[in-house]
């Protein structure tokens, strides 16, 4: 005997109630997209860019919320680099994993601000192509491709309008292992503005 859809389909509403019930305290999905600039050393190389993020969003009952952060993105070519004989411009594509703290700033309501905590690791795909400046008969135009690991640490503000909707602005910073660099100055630092939906 093959079940009707029907009936299928109040099975289904009768499995799925217990969850939708206890979604409140459950961990919910969310997917923003944001806009990017580049700051400190990536500023000298990559132009505007753009990125997306999932988030799976723990601790609700909780005074500080949980979430862990899975972002991808891409720089656009910036500025020419210009050496005595050629040029080089750079490009990326991002991927970002951490974690982050929500701390409610005043009493946690749906609609508030939070004050934004992270720590995770980027990955990006450096673009680098080299041309040249003068008319030398023998110069051949070349690209390659780099990879790229930094430890990343986000710090920034996120608006809840409802229970669902958001704006978050938010600055990561970057630095690449062993570089003797600053924390600020690793190259995938930036800052973003976006708008996300809590599902």
């Amino acid at each position: 005997m093959n079940p009707r859809p029907a009936s299928l389909g109040l099975v289904f509403a009768l499995l799925a109630a217990p969850a939708i019930q206890a979604q409140e305290l459950s961990p919910r999905v969310g997917l923003a997209a944001f806009f990017m600039q580049p700051t400190d050393t990536g500023g000298k190389l990559y132009g505007s860019g753009w990125k997306v993020n999932l988030t799976i969003h723990v601790h609700r009952e909780s005074w500080v919320e949980g979430r862990v952060r899975m972002e991808f993105g891409e720089f656009s070519e910036g500025k020419d680099v210009i050496t005595p004989y050629s040029g080089v411009r750079y490009s990326a594509r991002t991927r970002l994993v951490g974690y982050d703290w929500l701390i409610p700033l005043g009493e946690k309501r749906e609609r508030g601000v939070d004050l934004i905590l992270g720590i995770g690791g980027a990955h990006w795909f450096r673009e680098r192509t080299e041309f040249a400046t003068t008319g030398a008969p023998y110069w051949q135009n070349y690209s390659s491709t780099e990879n790229e690991l930094a430890f990343a640490g986000t710090v920034g503000f996120r608006f809840r309008l409802n229970r669902n909707v958001e704006l978050e602005l938010h600055q990561v910073l970057t630095s690449v292992p062993g570089n003797k660099k600053d924390f600020e100055d690793g190259e995938l630092s930036h800052t973003a503005v976006g708008v996300g939906f809590r599902f």
